[in-house]
């Protein structure tokens, strides 16, 4: 099992929850209203009167083999959506239960 922390664009949830859909991903936790920036380039998501844009997470366990089919999906978002920026974050879990 697997571990995939998706960091995004609060803009682009609708592509992250059709990703999970096309994958048949249920299970997730999505945290709201998260600030940050990238380290590379794009605005900074602070939620602020100067920087208005928020981030969302979603976190999910998932079985290996749906790994990659998930990162590519958040690769195509990316692709289509770079400005608003996206990130995946993949972890291994030990136990679960």
């Amino acid at each position: 099992m697997k571990a995939v922390m998706i960091v995004y664009n609060h803009g682009i949830t609708e592509e992250v929850d059709e990703a999970l859909e096309q994958l048949n991903i249920r299970g997730y936790t999505r945290f709201l209203d998260v600030h940050g920036q990238g380290s590379d380039k794009g605005d900074p998501h602070f939620g602020t009167h100067i920087w208005p844009s928020k981030n969302a997470v979603v976190i999910t366990v998932i079985e290996d083999n749906l790994v990659e089919s998930l990162l590519e999906k958040v690769k195509e978002i990316n692709a289509d959506a770079e400005e608003q920026g996206i990130h995946a974050f993949v972890w291994n879990i030990e136990k679960m239960i």
